[in-house]
Protein backbone atom coordinates (compact mmCIF):
# COMPACT_ATOMS: atom_id res chain seq x y z
CA UNK A 1 0.00 0.00 0.00
CA UNK A 2 0.99 3.33 -1.32
CA UNK A 3 0.90 6.93 0.94
CA UNK A 4 -0.53 9.94 0.01
CA UNK A 5 0.97 13.25 -0.18
CA UNK A 6 -0.63 13.86 3.47
CA UNK A 7 0.57 10.42 4.75
CA UNK A 8 -2.55 8.39 4.32
CA UNK A 9 -2.76 5.31 3.04
CA UNK A 10 -4.56 4.90 -0.43
CA UNK A 11 -7.30 2.92 -0.84
CA UNK A 12 -6.47 -0.95 -0.83
CA UNK A 13 -10.14 -2.74 -2.29
CA UNK A 14 -9.33 -5.89 -0.60
CA UNK A 15 -8.91 -4.68 2.85
CA UNK A 16 -8.04 -7.90 4.71
CA UNK A 17 -10.14 -6.84 7.95
CA UNK A 18 -13.38 -5.92 6.47
CA UNK A 19 -15.81 -8.87 5.10
CA UNK A 20 -18.15 -5.93 3.62
CA UNK A 21 -18.85 -2.39 3.84
CA UNK A 22 -20.73 0.60 2.42
CA UNK A 23 -21.93 4.09 2.85
CA UNK A 24 -24.96 5.98 3.19
CA UNK A 25 -25.87 9.50 2.55
CA UNK A 26 -28.66 9.99 5.61
CA UNK A 27 -31.07 13.56 4.43
CA UNK A 28 -33.94 14.11 7.20
CA UNK A 29 -35.58 16.87 5.72
CA UNK A 30 -38.23 17.81 9.03
CA UNK A 31 -41.36 18.85 6.91
CA UNK A 32 -39.66 19.20 3.84
CA UNK A 33 -41.03 16.82 1.55
CA UNK A 34 -38.31 14.54 0.39
CA UNK A 35 -39.25 14.41 -3.70
CA UNK A 36 -38.25 18.38 -3.36
CA UNK A 37 -34.96 16.78 -1.92
CA UNK A 38 -34.58 14.96 -5.27
CA UNK A 39 -35.59 18.36 -7.23
CA UNK A 40 -32.99 20.40 -5.15
CA UNK A 41 -30.35 17.93 -5.20
CA UNK A 42 -30.32 16.48 -8.73
CA UNK A 43 -29.39 13.28 -7.57
CA UNK A 44 -31.59 10.16 -7.57
CA UNK A 45 -31.53 8.39 -4.13
CA UNK A 46 -31.45 4.62 -3.60
CA UNK A 47 -34.78 4.88 -1.50
CA UNK A 48 -36.68 7.68 0.52
CA UNK A 49 -39.32 7.91 2.94
CA UNK A 50 -42.23 10.27 3.62
CA UNK A 51 -43.63 10.28 7.06
CA UNK A 52 -46.62 8.06 7.33
CA UNK A 53 -45.52 5.66 4.74
CA UNK A 54 -44.11 2.60 3.79
CA UNK A 55 -40.65 3.43 2.49
CA UNK A 56 -39.32 3.18 -1.08
CA UNK A 57 -36.21 1.95 -0.42
CA UNK A 58 -35.57 -1.87 -1.86
CA UNK A 59 -32.61 -2.82 0.94
CA UNK A 60 -35.04 -2.25 3.23
CA UNK A 61 -36.70 -5.99 4.63
CA UNK A 62 -38.91 -4.58 6.99
CA UNK A 63 -42.13 -2.58 5.34
CA UNK A 64 -43.19 -0.94 8.19
CA UNK A 65 -44.85 2.91 8.38
CA UNK A 66 -41.82 5.40 8.32
CA UNK A 67 -42.08 7.85 11.56
CA UNK A 68 -40.18 10.89 9.70
CA UNK A 69 -39.37 12.08 6.43
CA UNK A 70 -35.90 10.29 4.82
CA UNK A 71 -33.77 10.54 1.02
CA UNK A 72 -30.68 8.01 1.37
CA UNK A 73 -28.25 7.62 -1.43
CA UNK A 74 -26.30 4.16 -0.99
CA UNK A 75 -22.67 3.12 -2.42
CA UNK A 76 -24.16 -0.54 -2.43
CA UNK A 77 -24.13 -1.87 -5.65
CA UNK A 78 -22.24 0.98 -6.97
CA UNK A 79 -18.66 0.61 -5.54
CA UNK A 80 -16.90 -2.66 -5.53
CA UNK A 81 -14.45 -1.96 -2.19
CA UNK A 82 -13.85 -3.72 1.53
CA UNK A 83 -12.71 -0.11 1.54
CA UNK A 84 -14.78 2.45 3.16
CA UNK A 85 -12.55 5.06 1.85
CA UNK A 86 -13.74 4.21 -1.59
CA UNK A 87 -17.54 4.36 -0.35
CA UNK A 88 -17.01 7.64 1.22
CA UNK A 89 -15.16 9.01 -1.61
CA UNK A 90 -18.14 7.52 -3.92
CA UNK A 91 -21.24 9.69 -1.95
CA UNK A 92 -18.32 12.97 -1.76
CA UNK A 93 -17.59 13.07 -5.55
CA UNK A 94 -21.37 13.23 -5.89
CA UNK A 95 -22.03 15.81 -3.02
CA UNK A 96 -19.43 18.10 -3.81
CA UNK A 97 -20.63 20.25 -6.93
CA UNK A 98 -23.86 20.39 -4.95
CA UNK A 99 -22.25 22.05 -1.77
CA UNK A 100 -24.15 25.25 -2.12
CA UNK A 101 -27.61 23.23 -2.10
CA UNK A 102 -26.44 20.82 0.78
CA UNK A 103 -25.83 24.27 3.38
CA UNK A 104 -29.14 25.54 1.49
CA UNK A 105 -30.53 22.56 3.16
CA UNK A 106 -28.84 22.15 6.32
CA UNK A 107 -30.07 25.99 6.79
CA UNK A 108 -33.85 25.00 6.27
CA UNK A 109 -33.40 22.69 9.14
CA UNK A 110 -32.26 19.00 6.93
CA UNK A 111 -30.33 16.58 9.47
CA UNK A 112 -27.91 14.51 7.30
CA UNK A 113 -25.04 12.75 7.71
CA UNK A 114 -23.34 9.20 6.51
CA UNK A 115 -23.61 6.10 7.68
CA UNK A 116 -20.80 3.56 7.16
CA UNK A 117 -21.74 -0.22 7.85
CA UNK A 118 -18.45 -2.30 8.45
CA UNK A 119 -18.70 -6.01 9.06
CA UNK A 120 -14.98 -7.29 10.51
CA UNK A 121 -13.43 -10.24 9.27
CA UNK A 122 -12.16 -11.63 11.99
CA UNK A 123 -13.10 -9.20 14.69
CA UNK A 124 -10.59 -6.73 15.05
CA UNK A 125 -8.78 -4.15 12.62
CA UNK A 126 -11.45 -1.23 11.61
CA UNK A 127 -11.83 1.53 8.63
CA UNK A 128 -9.45 5.10 7.94
CA UNK A 129 -10.36 8.20 7.35
CA UNK A 130 -7.41 9.93 6.13
CA UNK A 131 -7.12 14.01 6.81
CA UNK A 132 -8.32 14.96 3.58
CA UNK A 133 -11.24 13.36 3.56
CA UNK A 134 -12.22 14.21 6.89
CA UNK A 135 -11.83 17.65 5.29
CA UNK A 136 -14.09 16.97 2.82
CA UNK A 137 -16.55 16.23 5.45
CA UNK A 138 -15.94 19.05 7.13
CA UNK A 139 -16.65 21.47 4.26
CA UNK A 140 -19.93 20.40 3.64
CA UNK A 141 -20.99 19.90 7.02
CA UNK A 142 -21.88 16.51 6.93
CA UNK A 143 -21.21 13.83 9.91
CA UNK A 144 -19.73 10.08 9.79
CA UNK A 145 -20.11 7.95 11.79
CA UNK A 146 -19.71 3.60 11.69
CA UNK A 147 -21.88 1.06 12.06
CA UNK A 148 -19.89 -1.84 13.40
CA UNK A 149 -20.46 -5.41 13.35
CA UNK A 150 -18.44 -8.97 13.66
CA UNK A 151 -16.64 -10.96 13.57
CA UNK A 152 -17.85 -12.24 9.68
CA UNK A 153 -20.11 -15.41 9.63
CA UNK A 154 -21.20 -16.97 6.63
CA UNK A 155 -24.84 -15.59 7.43
CA UNK A 156 -23.95 -12.51 8.37
CA UNK A 157 -22.77 -11.91 4.52
CA UNK A 158 -26.84 -11.29 3.63
CA UNK A 159 -26.73 -7.85 5.50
Amino acid sequence: MADTPDGALLPDDDYPTCARTYATLRIYPGDVDPAAIISLLGIEPSGWQRRGEVPERPSRLLREVAPINGWFLESEGQVDSRDSRRHINWLLDRLEPKAETIRSLQEMGCRMDISCYWLSRNGHGGPSIPPTQMRRLAELGIELWFDFYGPYEEEDASH
